[in-house]
């Protein structure tokens, strides 16, 4: 069958309909949280040569980059001629994978007439892989539980049964694991069948072509989008908040430039690895520094191979953005989370209309609890994740608690009350947290909850850590405004309230309470030339409290009726250097 332009994009968005049919069916078969509520996961296509030609809509983002890496270093070992149908191949090694133990990659080969023609890949984040749980303390990865090399699942369709018991028996919930596992093997199923219904009603003997037309055409359409940015060479640098427990400080340098309708960006200068578990490999690195260029350079292209070819990454092996075995990860969304906001810092002056000011929930802010129930001696591990603001931009302001660059989902407080003895006392909005702006970041929040006591408590204590991003308004990396934008506001933990370290793994007994608030998002441009209307509507809505309406925005709103004095705000902006005419058009 001879492909026409119309041909091309009906069959490109049926190969992105059929990855999003498989995380349909990864979602409800699975058994946990991070995946059904969390969306922690990716499904993706591939060509016989393990070029991506499709990524679930539904997924983490910064698996763009991951993927591709995965199903790589996959047929390395296991090249198309030793592949069987009903093989599927298994690991979590960080450095195959991406970046750390609770991440299982499986893929599997899709035969057509007799012949490899493309792979599926499904990568989930678990909720366990045995070691020291959800810590930032580790110092290697032997701390952090069960490394799985890449070896076949399933060999022509049989289990190879030796694997599951070894995961078995090396974590606190072996059934829900290893449920989420069948679950990556229905996903790989849905997306078999797929395809190769597609290829049957096209009658088409493979994927090359079709392929071959997705990947130029994405990579083609970057590449004019970079091309009309100017050429150069620009930096950033920024030191990272205090790692608990970690005596070095942590600079990440990076240099951004744009030639030849490529971008380059390179982190030569930036620390050696730590003895932490915030340690990046390779492929969490190029992806979470790829993420940010296609999103605002081309953001209506669908993920597959051609977005990431214009991007070269150079980190230097050894550092905490390219570590070696064995570097503890497990927490390596602490600095992988950052690229975007530090790339974003080193472009701002280069395409400002296009960056984001920092989010507020940058790096993820994590629960984790686990214990065993008193009632009936099972083990429990539950998972929480907020958000704080997200970052204004030149157009809008910040949405409140949206995550990014993870782009997860909320799980609901009442799944996670569900699954662990606690219950929340609060999640609300905290005023005056966004960073002023032109336009405002969203507001950050307060959560708390408490541990229960009673027959619901389990073994006296229950057992977690709270990993906070460590960000605030000032010290190392703020929660930074962009192009005249002002902070975003926030950040703490306290236990019965008496402020903690986060990301350490300790015993919360009956009756702690454990609190956090999680930074505003940063502004962007100047907040004396907000309109007025807009800080009156924020003060109503109390996002902005009537004091910082006049301080932030120099706005000074009556506290009895909640009207702009016209007076009173010019004169107080006219102060400040600022005309109180100044006005915009978004």
């Amino acid at each position: 069958m001879k492909l026409n332009p119309v041909t091309i994009q009906v069959l490109w968005q049926r190969l992105i309909s059929i990855v999003d049919e498989a995380a349909t069916g990864l979602m409800r078969t699975a058994y946990t949280p991070s995946v059904k509520e969390y969306n922690d996961f990716c499904c993706a296509v591939f060509d016989r040569d393990a070029n991506m030609l499709a990524h679930s809509t539904v997924t983490t983002a910064g698996f763009l980059g991951i993927v591709p890496e995965v199903m790589r270093n996959f047929i390395k070992l296991h090249p198309p001629e030793t592949l069987e149908p009903g093989d599927a191949i298994i690991t979590n090694d960080p450095w195959v994978a991406s970046g750390h133990l609770i991440d299982i990659s499986i893929a599997s080969p899709i035969f057509h007439r007799g012949r490899v023609i493309g792979y599926t890949l499904c990568i989930v984040h678990h909720l366990d892989m045995g070691g020291r749980m959800s810590t930032l303390e580790s110092k290697n990865i032997y701390e952090e539980g069960l490394k799985i090399p890449v070896l076949k699942l399933y060999e022509k369709g049989k289990l190879n049964k030796a694997i599951f018991e070894f995961i078995r028996a090396n974590i606190r919930v072996p059934d829900k694991v290893l449920g989420d596992v069948r679950a990556q093997l229905v996903a790989n199923h849905v997306c078999t069948r797929g395809l190769v219904q597609l290829l049957e009603e096209y009658q088409l003997d493979g994927l090359e072509d079709l392929g071959r037309e997705i990947i130029e055409r994405s990579d083609a359409s970057l590449r004019a989008k970079i091309r009309k940015l100017p050429e150069g060479t620009y930096r950033n640098e920024v030191t990272l908040p205090p790692i608990p427990h970690c005596p070095d400080t942590v600079t990440i340098k990076v240099a951004v430039t744009i030639r030849d309708g490529g971008i380059i960006i390179d982190y030569t200068g930036t620390s050696g690895e730590v003895g932490a578990a915030i340690n990046c490999v390779l492929n969490m690195t190029r992806s979470y520094s790829a993420y940010p260029i296609k999103l605002a350079l081309d953001p209506t292209v669908p993920n597959n191979d051609g977005g990431m070819r214009p991007i070269t990454i150079v980190a230097p092996e050894g550092t905490v953005v390219n570590c070696r075995p064995p570097a503890a990860t497990w927490g390596r969304t602490m600095i992988s989370h950052l690229y975007p906001e530090i790339i974003f810092g080193a472009l701002e002056g280069v395409m400002p209309e296009l960056v984001l000011g920092a989010n507020g929930g940058c790096p993820a802010n994590e629960i984790y609890l686990h214990g065993r129930r008193r009632r009936d001696g099972r083990a429990f591990l539950a998972i929480q994740q907020h958000s704080g603001g997200f970052g204004a931009s030149h157009r809008f302001d910040g949405y409140s608690t949206l995550c990014f660059p993870n782009n997860t989902r909320n799980i609901p407080i009442e799944v996670t009350e569900n699954e662990a003895p606690i219950r929340f006392l609060r999640k609300e909005l905290v005023t005056d947290s966004c960073g002023p702006g032109f336009r405002r970041g969203g507001l950050g929040q307060d959560v708390e909850f408490v541990v229960l006591d009673g027959e619901q408590a389990p073994e006296g204590f229950v057992e977690g850590s709270v990993r906070l991003n460590g960000r605030a308004e000032t010290g190392n990396f703020p929660l930074q405004g962009r192009c005249g934008g002002r902070n975003g506001r926030g950040g703490g933990l306290w236990l019965n309230d008496e402020p903690i370290d986060h990301g350490i793994y300790r015993r919360f007994w009956p009756n702690d309470r454990i609190r956090f608030r999680l930074g505003g998002g940063g502004g962007f441009g100047d907040p004396f030339e907000r309109e007025i209307e807009r800080v009156v509507s924020d003060v109503r809505a109390g996002f902005v409290s009537v004091e910082g309406a006049a301080a932030d925005y120099g706005v000074v709103v009556d506290p009895k009726t909640l009207e702009a004095d016209v007076a009173k705000t010019t004169t107080l902006r006219a102060r400040a250097g600022k005309s109180s005419t100044m006005r915009r058009t978004a």
